[in-house]
């Protein structure tokens, strides 16, 4: 059964605040030439969102982000997820800006409602704010750690790594009193769709792992196939190439 890697109580946030921000563009005459017999009416743009206290500030994802990356050498990256309250599904016409003084940058959302927030100091001393085209109450967030890992042909030492790494990184960024709650990582799956695959394994005295482990990817809440390894396999070598077949994705378990 696959623990949950989700960050849920350290980063939820449930107040309700909303701010609607207004940006004016005005079109000024030309200061030259001579004066027009008409006033030139004034244009103006105006551009609005919401603050959902759901999205934590963006200084907050910032630290939080650049924290996990460095605290596992890029070995575990932390995905954001943003679905509806009520439903928990993604929402198709969700738009989400970054907005400040001088920032306007719209935000990547994926189908499963992944967005990809940019790390940036400039952003980050403009002291943006998350804006989205929602009522405020109507987001749920939610935080997931998964792992980082190399492409087709990786070693089991990459995973041993890793599996360090997200341990490391959670308690980085989780109280000790939450961390007594929280489930602990001790594998990696990699996983796929469906049980038909396999994964080759040299150095070892199992060749071949099936991915046949039924699992729930917590991320996507979809149910995945996995060849699960742990990090205290002492019949795998460090060394030892680890080849799955394509089309998996790795979870933390």
């Amino acid at each position: 059964m696959n623990h949950a890697t989700r960050i849920c109580s350290l980063l939820h946030v449930n107040a309700k605040l909303a701010l609607y921000a207004t940006l004016s563009m005005v079109l000024l005459p030309p200061a030259w030439g001579q004066t027009p017999e008409t006033e030139v009416p004034v244009q103006s743009v105006q551009i609005t969102g919401v603050r959902d206290p759901a999205i934590m500030p963006y200084q907050t994802a910032y630290e939080i982000l650049n924290k996990v990356s460095s605290v596992s050498n890029g070995r575990v990256q932390l995905l954001i997820k943003v679905t509806s309250a009520t439903t928990h599904a993604p929402i198709p016409d969700l738009d989400i800006s970054l907005r400040g003084e001088t920032t306007f940058e719209k935000l990547t959302i994926s189908p499963s409602g992944f967005i990809t927030v940019p790390l940036s100091q400039d952003i980050y001393n403009d002291r943006a704010e998350f804006l989205t085209n929602k009522k405020k109450g109507s987001l749920s967030v939610a935080f997931y750690l998964v792992p980082k890992l190399s492409g087709e042909n990786l070693s089991y030492g990459e995973i041993v790594d890793g599996i360090q790494a997200a341990r490391h990184a959670l308690a980085q960024i989780i109280p000790w009193y939450l961390r007594l709650l929280s489930p602990s990582i001790t594998g990696v799956g990699i996983c796929y769709p469906d049980n038909h695959q396999t994964v080759l394994v040299s150095k070892s005295k199992e060749a071949v792992r099936p991915a046949t482990t039924e699992e729930t990817n917590i991320a996507t809440n979809a149910k995945v196939f996995c060849a699960n390894f742990s990090s205290t396999e002492r019949s795998i070598a460090r060394d030892s190439i680890i080849s799955p077949a394509s089309g998996w994705d790795p979870i933390f378990r």
